[in-house]
Formats: C-alpha cells, sequence, structure tokens
C-alpha cells in the first residue's frame, strides 16, 4: 500500500465473468486492446503505403537460382518477404509508385485514379485551346492596339472606379479595346471557331478516357471481374432452419452454368489449364477434381444493430480510456508490465472491472451476430438478409458470360428484359458490381424508391442553402464593398483616422464570408451521405458536382454581381478586373504552396510523436493507434471540386481577362504534380474509385462552353450598349447549350467503337494473391472472419507453392544427375 500501487485479489473459477479478461487475448480483439501496440501501428501504416508487392525479375531469377544452390531463406536474404498487416489484412507493398509514373501505373487503385490525373490533363488542354484559337489573339489586341485606358493626370478630378487606369492588368484585358467594335466581331469569330475546337477536344478527351480505362483493366486484376452483383434474392422463410442461404445460391449458379455453358465449351485457355492440372494430379498419383466455378456468394445484410452496438461499445471504450487518464494522473497503474506477467485470474482496477464486462458482453453480442452473418441461416440471417449478394467464380470468363445473359440495366426493363436465372420463383437481377472498396455497405438497405425521394429532397435542400449562402455572401460582400467605399472617401478628404466601426465591420463581412463557405462545404458533404448512394464513386459525385457549382457561384458570380450593380466598378482602381487577376495569381500559387506543405501530415506527424512519448501509458486502442498512423486519406471529391471551379471562373472571365488562361494553365500544372508527390509519399487510398466518377466530371467539365459563350455574348452586349452583339456569339451559345444537353458519353461509344480486353486466364484462386482486397474482406457483416481466414489462405498457397517449386527443382537435379549418367 505505501507504493500507491493498487491491489488486487484473485478471482475464483467461478466469480469470473464468462467474458473476462481472458476474452482480450483473442486475436479478434487486438483492435481495441490498451495500451496499443505501436509497432503494429508503423506495420499498418507502410501496408497503406501507396504501392503494390511485386517480384522483379531479377528478384525471380536470384530466388531461383540460391534455390538451385540449397539456400532455403533466399526470401528473407532478397528481402521479399511479405507482411500482412492483421488488422486490415493488406500486404506492406515492397514497390511504392513513383512520381514520375505514368498514369495507368495507378491502375491497381482502380480506373477512377488514372482518370483523375488524365482529367487534369485534359483541363489543360482544354484551357490551351481556347488560348491558341482565341486567347492570344484577346490578349494580343488588348495589349498592342487596345486605346481605351489611359495614364490618369489629375486623380482629384476623375471618378477612379469609372477610368480605366492603364496599369498592366487593364492593358491586358478586353477593357483597354472595349469601344473597338471591329477587333471584337473578329474576337467573336474565333470565340466560334474555339466552341467548335473544344466540341471535338471534348469527345476526344471522352475517347482518351475510354480507351485509359480499357489499358487499367488489361494490366491490372480487379476482384470485380470475377464477380456479379445478384439481387432479388428471395428470403427464406424460416421453415427450415438448417436452410443455408449463401450455399444454396452458389448451387443455383452452378447449375445454371453446367446446363448453359459445360465445361466442354469454355474458354480453350481455361481447358488446356484443367488439363494441365489433371495430368500433374495423375502424375503425382493423386485424385484430379475440376475446380469450383462458383466460389462464394458473400451476401448483403442490414447493418443497424451492428452500428449500434458498435457505437455502445466505442462509448464504452471511450469512458474507460476516461477512467485510465484518471488513474495515470492520479499516479495509478492499472496495467503495469507486474499486473501484465499475471493478468489472468486477476481482477482489474474497480473503475475498470464494471466497464470492461459491459465492453466484452457488447463484443459478444457483435460475435454472434457475426456468426449468424457468415453462416446465413435461420430465421435470424433472413430477419437482416438485403436480398442481395455478390458471387464470385473462379474465372472471370464465366462472371462475364453471366453478365452477357442476364445483365439488367433499366433500358432494358424497358423493353421488358429478364434474366435466365430464376431462384425460388424469383428472375435474379444480375448487374456489374462496383470494387470492394467502393461499395457503401451501410446504404445498400436503402431501396431504390427511398432513393429517388432522398435525391429529390437533397436537391431541393441543395438549392435552397446554396441560394441562401449565395444570398449571405452578396450582402455581407456588399456591405464589405460599402466599407471600403467609406474608408477610400475617408482618406480622400484628409482623414487621418477611419472610424473604428467601418473597419470592425469589413473584417466582420471578411469572417462570416469564410464561415459560411465552410458551412456550406459541411451541408453539401452531410446532404449526399443522407441521398445514400450506394458507391463511393455515387457519393463523391455528388460532392465534387454541388462543391464545384457552390463555389464557383460564390467566388466568380457574387463577385460578378457586386462588381455590376452594387459598385459598377468593372474596370477602374479596386474594380472587377483587378480583384480578379489577382485571384487568379494567388489561385496558381497558394494552393500549390498549402498542398505541398500538407498541415495534415505535419498534425499526424505531431500528434505520432505525442503518443509515442507515452508508450504503456498510451490510453489509445491499436485501431485509434492504427487510424492516427495512417497517413491522411486522398479526398478525390474535394480535389474534383476545386478544378472544376477554377475552370469555371476561367471560361467565366475568359472574355475579359485572357491571360488567366495562361495563369490558370501554370496552376493547373503545379496542382498536377503536387498531387503526384502527395500521394506517393503522403496519402493513402482507402477507396478504388470507379469510371463512373471521371465520366461524370467530364460531364460537369461540359459546363465551361456554355460559361464562355455566355459570358461573351454579355461583355460585348454591355461594352456595345446592347446595340450590336454579334451573330456568331449567339450561335456559339446555341451549339454550348447543346453540347453540356446531348448524351455526349453515348454518342461517343457509337463514333469511337473500342475493343475491349479478353478474359484472363488465372483462376481466382491464384488471382486472389494479387487483389488489394475483396468482398468478403470490406462488408462489415463479414469482414471479422473473412480476413484472418485470408491470412491463412494465403500462407497455404505459399506453403503449396514453395512445395512445387521445390519438387521442380529435386526434378530437374534429378534430370540432370540421370543425363550425366547415360553420358558415362
Amino acid at each position: 500500500m505505501a507504493s500507491g500501487r493498487p491491489q488486487y485479489q484473485k478471482m475464483s473459477e467461478e466469480q469470473q465473468p464468462k467474458s473476462s479478461i481472458h476474452h482480450a487475448h483473442k486475436e479478434e480483439d487486438q483492435n481495441d486492446r490498451i495500451p496499443p501496440d505501436f509497432g503494429q501501428a508503423q506495420l499498418h501504416r507502410k501496408a497503406w503505403a501507396v504501392g503494390q508487392f511485386i517480384l522483379s525479375e531479377k528478384q525471380k531469377r536470384d530466388m531461383g537460382q540460391q534455390k538451385q544452390h540449397n539456400k532455403t531463406a533466399s526470401e528473407q536474404n532478397l528481402d521479399v518477404q511479405e507482411q500482412i498487416c492483421k488488422c486490415c489484412s493488406r500486404t506492406v507493398p515492397n514497390q511504392l509508385i513513383k512520381i514520375s509514373c505514368n498514369s495507368d501505373e495507378y491502375g491497381f487503385l482502380g480506373t477512377g485514379l488514372p482518370l483523375y490525373f488524365e482529367f487534369i490533363k485534359g483541363c489543360i488542354a482544354i484551357l490551351l485551346v481556347i488560348f491558341v484559337t482565341s486567347g492570344d489573339y484577346n490578349l494580343i489586341t488588348n495589349y498592342i492596339y487596345g486605346l481605351d485606358c489611359r495614364q490618369l493626370e489629375d486623380p482629384k478630378q476623375v471618378d477612379d472606379t469609372q477610368f480605366c487606369v492603364q496599369t498592366w492588368v487593364t492593358s491586358l484585358s478586353l477593357a483597354n479595346k472595349r469601344t473597338n467594335s471591329q477587333f471584337i466581331e473578329i474576337q467573336q469569330t474565333l470565340n466560334f471557331i474555339t466552341v467548335m475546337s473544344l466540341m471535338v477536344m471534348l469527345q476526344y478527351l471522352r475517347k482518351q478516357q475510354r480507351e485509359m480505362e480499357n489499358l487499367c483493366d488489361e494490366q491490372t486484376v480487379y476482384c470485380s471481374d470475377y464477380t456479379v452483383h445478384v439481387k432479388n434474392i428471395p428470403s427464406p422463410d424460416g421453415s427450415n432452419q438448417k436452410f443455408d442461404i449463401d450455399e444454396d445460391l452458389k448451387q443455383v449458379f452452378r447449375q445454371y452454368l453446367n446446363d448453359q455453358r459445360p465445361q466442354v465449351q469454355m474458354d480453350q485457355r481455361i481447358r488446356d489449364y484443367e488439363e494441365k492440372r489433371k495430368y500433374q494430379h495423375q502424375e503425382k498419383g493423386l485424385q484430379y477434381k475440376p475446380l469450383e466455378r462458383v466460389l462464394n456468394a458473400n451476401l448483403v445484410y442490414k447493418l443497424d444493430r451492428q452500428t449500434e452496438l458498435q457505437n455502445l461499445k466505442a462509448a464504452k471504450i471511450i469512458e474507460k480510456q476516461k477512467a485510465l487518464s484518471a488513474l495515470y494522473s492520479e499516479g495509478v497503474d492499472p496495467l503495469s508490465q507486474e499486473l501484465q506477467k499475471n493478468l489472468q485470474g486477476m481482477i482489474p482496477h474497480p473503475k475498470l472491472q464494471q466497464i470492461q464486462v459491459e465492453i466484452d458482453a457488447y463484443e459478444q453480442e457483435m460475435e454472434e451476430l457475426e456468426k449468424v452473418f457468415e453462416q446465413g441461416q435461420g430465421d435470424k440471417a433472413a430477419e437482416y438478409f438485403l436480398n442481395q449478394a455478390f458471387v464470385t467464380f473462379q474465372w472471370e470468363d464465366d462472371a462475364e458470360f453471366v453478365l452477357q445473359r442476364n445483365q439488367t440495366s433499366w433500358f432494358k426493363n424497358l423493353k421488358g428484359f429478364k434474366g435466365e436465372i430464376v431462384y425460388k420463383g424469383n428472375t435474379l437481377l444480375i448487374s456489374l458490381p462496383p470494387e470492394p472498396t467502393d461499395v457503401f455497405w451501410t446504404n445498400l438497405h436503402v431501396g431504390q424508391g427511398q432513393k429517388m425521394f432522398r435525391r429529390v429532397i437533397g436537391f431541393l435542400i441543395n438549392l435552397s442553402v446554396l441560394a441562401l449562402c449565395a444570398g449571405a455572401i452578396y450582402y455581407l460582400s456588399s456591405v464589405q464593398q460599402d466599407a471600403a467605399s467609406q474608408q477610400a472617401e475617408a482618406i480622400k478628404r484628409g482623414d487621418k483616422q477611419v472610424p473604428v466601426s467601418v473597419k470592425l465591420l469589413a473584417y466582420a463581412a471578411s469572417i462570416l464570408i469564410t464561415v459560411i463557405n465552410t458551412l456550406l462545404a459541411m451541408i453539401i458533404d452531410s446532404i449526399a451521405k443522407f441521398q445514400a448512394y450506394s458507391t463511393q464513386t455515387g457519393y463523391n459525385i455528388s460532392v465534387a458536382s454541388n462543391s464545384g457549382i457552390a463555389q464557383f457561384i460564390n467566388t466568380a458570380l457574387i463577385t460578378f454581381l457586386i462588381s455590376t450593380y452594387i459598385t459598377k466598378n468593372i474596370f477602374g482602381s479596386g474594380g472587377l478586373i483587378y480583384n480578379q487577376t489577382y485571384v487568379f495569381i494567388t489561385n496558381m500559387i497558394v494552393p500549390a504552396i498549402v498542398s505541398l506543405i500538407d498541415f495534415g501530415t505535419i498534425s499526424k506527424w505531431v500528434f505520432i510523436k505525442l503518443e509515442e512519448r507515452k508508450q504503456n501509458k498510451s490510453v489509445l486502442t491499436q485501431i485509434q493507434l492504427n487510424t492516427l498512423y495512417e497517413r491522411p486519406i486522398f479526398n478525390i471529391s474535394l480535389q474534383y471540386a476545386i478544378i472544376l471551379k477554377n475552370m469555371y471562373v476561367t471560361a467565366f472571365y475568359a472574355a475579359i481577362i485572357p491571360v488567366g488562361l495562361i495563369i490558370q494553365s501554370l496552376g493547373l500544372v503545379l496542382h498536377y504534380w503536387v498531387e503526384k508527390v502527395n500521394i506517393a509519399k503522403r496519402r493513402s487510398i482507402k477507396f478504388n474509385y470507379g469510371t463512373d466518377l471521371s465520366i461524370q466530371m467530364i460531364e460537369q467539365l461540359e459546363l465551361v462552353l456554355p460559361i464562355y459563350c455566355l459570358t461573351n455574348v454579355w461583355w460585348e452586349y454591355v461594352f456595345s450598349n446592347g446595340d450590336d452583339v454579334s451573330t456568331f456569339a449567339y450561335a456559339a451559345s446555341v451549339l454550348s447549350i447543346l453540347n453540356a444537353i446531348l448524351p455526349m458519353h453515348e454518342i461517343n461509344e457509337a463514333l469511337f467503337p473500342i475493343t475491349q480486353k479478353s478474359q484472363g486466364i488465372d483462376p481466382y484462386q491464384v488471382a486472389e494473391e494479387t487483389l488489394l482486397t475483396d468482398y468478403e474482406r470490406e462488408n462489415p457483416a463479414t469482414l471479422e472472419n473473412a480476413r484472418d481466414n485470408y491470412i491463412k489462405r494465403i500462407e497455404k498457397h505459399k506453403k503449396q507453392r514453395r512445395q512445387l517449386e521445390n519438387e521442380a527443382i529435386v526434378q530437374a537435379t534429378t534430370n540432370v544427375a540421370n543425363a550425366a549418367l547415360k553420358g558415362f
């Protein structure tokens, strides 16, 4: 007692709760242990680095040479031993992605990431096309032939908000030739050519996008290549408690394949593969059995109860962490090394005992629920089953066959299409699956009708919130401009002291605008979550599209309206042209510097160092420490929103500030390389983004054309006082609007057909080792056991592979020895 350390007493067998301390030693509970293992957190960090585990040809040759010389530890010597993080079952990559890599080399992360970098290149190309076809003429004639901006001789006698003072900013702008109708007429003709060029350019970008998708699909094996998404599966009625949903579903697909496509009709390469296996088995005297054609049916369940239990458990863990922190602050170490040596059969500190019992009770209920999910039997399974599953085949060719014969779409449904696979009276609905990490598992319980309702409500809320925020920013910006005008007037009068109230009003308006924009981004994100998209791609499309438009309205459109109707200062001192030119320059440099400094990574590094100082007195759980050690997650929707906003703003002001085209192009080049640096060195990629994200971003990018054309019409109308607007300007506007409305992606598919890749011949059990993840390991209902089983399965495959390699080496050595003996 004198040491101040708490006393612990022995518990009898009867006293120990069933879920007591012994439970904490189970492998599946290691994520919740306190104190955490810092070595495991470092391994987790390495596992989420952006890269792959691939043996180079040299490493393979060296391994083969060492094995021939009986060097059994060749893998360790060559530093090619695979490490797998137990918490997420991801393999630590031995080849990290390079900064200078080509876009297609990101393909193992899903097609969405390569297409993101191609999208940035496409945006740069679009800006350069605008500049080359019309922007350069605009810039040169503004600077050389423009005479409308002059030097101000007597500032006191002229209203500097309405007088165009000759500076480098105004000399390069349309304001310098605003009264020269001849130049503006030629400009509108060139703008028409620009629009025609951009329409062709966008079709080329779409074609390039589809080619990149096909290339990535050829170079990379995805789990979705072997899988189909099945809906409309009937639930068991509960009368047969032993009825197994997933096994029965697998049997349905096996029977379908055997009936519709027996093995003799399969791809010749697959039959050759099976013949080789058969020969190898016969040579060893083993019984041959063809590989199972349907491997797994991963069922989809309602996760509300599981989520509720996780939240209850998390609340208790927080309570436990607070109790531990309080004990440490009192000088008490309830998790001392002495206690850990004799942990079994000991009562923990009274403040922790009851909390731990409750945590273990929640954990036990979660395990029982996971067991129900895994078995897929009886009333419990039927209660949570969502009538959906991801069915994985042994052969990619079989998955493609099932899709070709049964894939549904809204267009096929309109024509009365019905699939061929009927299960217990229900026609199964088959569709192409998203990647495992792209599935929004917690939203799969939301029905299609409810989703449509949520989308409509979300759209209306988005529209209302955007209108309110835009109105508030408009009002605050006008207040800010008013305050600025009062300050300027005070200085002109010779007042040395500007009223404090005026200054405070200006500062308050600036702060409130920033707060409103931040709140708007949070609201858009929350609405996207409310809309319950089934995939991360759908969610990211919603966030990127709405955020891009919102940022454009709040930064470009509101500024334009204030300068046009409040201050009525377009080209005067402190007017629209000056402000927007400086915004272009700032946006080119500041975001790239901020992103390169990367405050998110710095803050994580600081918190990691602080936590490392605590070591055994850290109260974080293992999963919390793992999350802390992870690099910041790459947010693709935010990056798309920023790029779209910048493209819209540049198009909006391209006619009046053509130099913005060059500045924004340089800004995108910087953004491109900073993104490559961050992804290679300082980001983790949590989701495999689908192609739909890039397709929708191209759709959003097409709005650049009508924005560009309509602002051209506006500026010609303003500077000609509405007397003479070019026919070319109107014609270009009509074309640009049609381009934005028509289904250009479908038109591109019709104009430029692309030959799809041939199916691979590796069976799933071979390809599995190269996959980043699969549906079982990502489905919250099955991931715990699936990740453990995956690690065991991979170890078994490795052992079998090494055994076969060793047998081959022995056989080769025997053949060489026999040949030598024959020579004698």
